[in-house]
């Protein structure tokens, strides 16, 4: 950022000339003492993820304070996240916490308003990525947290832009309620029309096709970078549920015969049935998956859209059904044996045409919200460049 792009009283300054950085630490986890019925948060850095922190997963004595390097840091401390996948991420403190060595504390001053560090910063992680070291698992230290330039307005101008860009940043939380409160109202209607009444069942295995996953070898370069979609339980894991369009693996014509795998048509609902057991989609294209699925192709007594609810809707009996001494699966045979209602075919289907409803409903919003994410990172690029008060 040059000089001239800001107002005259706007000062450029290095972090560790208007605010103390810390840099937390880990107590020796062979000490009970340390760490058993703690009381003091103690967070990794994956709790940096560019948001308020109100919660701890991990405690720590007063003993285990006193004798190791981690340190308390106040309520409204920037921290950012040294290493790993979270490096330069950020999070602002709503509690009192201390953090591993992975974690740096900006602590509150007189010169800035913690929210305004807290905007700023995200608006320049791609910079910072660019500048550490160590390729796959980026890594910066607590020195480099100190030089970082940082535009320092003045206290009052500071305020006025983080007012603005809250309530910018709460129509974007408002568009996320929207579409949590229309998975609800799904979830509400599927409950109405065919939870709480009883409909005869039937095993999954006599209406659907069951098909599990394979896996091409990986030490075959043929196999891989084709055109045929090739789907892994990874990809769910913090992706879309329902329709699944496109994979970020693909496999080849070839890699497609040299393994179990079949490909499956359209509409096919996906499961994973090893962990995480329970996550589910919709097929919206032709696809293959790997061991860690089971794709039900869907016959004339049972709607693709009901069945991928039920699934939805079923996810702790679906876990209870897990089996394994190295990690949770479950078998074929298990899943074909579930007894699953059959509700009239044409009561399904009109619960597709309310789920397409909504989904058009939704799909328009993307547009809204995506001009809503536009609208919020221009005005974070004018705040930081003086433009906006």
């Amino acid at each position: 950022m040059k000089n001239k792009q800001l107002q005259k009283n706007w000062q450029i300054k290095e972090v560790s000339k208007f605010a103390e950085v810390i840099t937390g630490g880990t107590p020796s986890t062979a000490k009970k003492e340390y760490w058993e019925n703690g009381t003091i948060p103690w967070l990794p850095s994956g709790k940096c993820q560019n948001c308020e922190i109100i919660s701890a997963e991990k405690f720590i004595t007063e003993e285990g304070l006193k004798n190791s390097a981690a340190r308390m840091m106040p309520k409204k401390t920037v921290v950012m996240a040294l290493t790993g996948t979270t490096t330069g991420k950020i999070g602002i403190l709503k509690i009192e916490a201390s953090a591993n060595q992975s974690v740096t504390g900006i602590l509150p001053s007189e010169e800035h308003l913690p929210k305004f560090l807290f905007y700023y910063l995200k608006t320049i992680r791609k910079k910072i990525l660019s500048q550490s070291y160590g390729g796959a698992q980026p890594h910066i230290s607590q020195g480099f947290v100190k030089k970082l330039k940082i535009p320092l307005p003045p206290l009052q101008t500071q305020k006025k832009i983080v007012q603005i860009l809250e309530q910018a940043e709460q129509l974007k939380q408002k568009r996320k309620q929207a579409d949590r409160l229309m998975d609800v109202y799904l979830k509400s209607v599927f409950n109405e029309m065919f939870l709480k009444k009883k409909f005869p069942e039937e095993e999954l295995g006599k209406v659907t096709e069951i098909i599990s996953g394979s896996t091409p070898s990986t030490i075959i370069k043929e196999y891989w970078d084709g055109e045929i979609n090739w789907v892994t339980p990874a990809e769910l894991i913090n992706g879309p549920n329902y329709y699944y369009y496109e994979t970020k693996k693909k496999i080849t014509k070839e890699g497609l015969k040299s393994c179990s795998s079949n490909l499956f048509p359209k509409e096919t609902v996906m499961l994973t049935t090893r962990a995480p057991i329970g996550k589910v989609a919709i097929a919206g294209n032709e696809m293959c998956s790997n061991q860690g699925f089971k794709n039900f192709i869907t016959s004339e007594k049972i709607n693709s859209v009901y069945l991928y609810f039920w699934f939805l809707l079923k996810k702790d009996y679906l876990n209870s059904l897990g089996h394994g001494a190295t990690f949770k699966e479950i078998s074929k045979k298990i899943v074909s044996k579930i007894k699953i209602p059959i509700p009239p075919i044409s009561l399904q289907k009109k619960f597709a045409q309310i789920v397409e409803k909504v989904e058009k409903i939704k799909e328009a919003q993307k547009e809204s919200k995506q001009e809503i994410n536009d609208l919020f990172n221009a005005l974070m690029q004018k705040a930081f460049q003086g433009e906006l008060v």
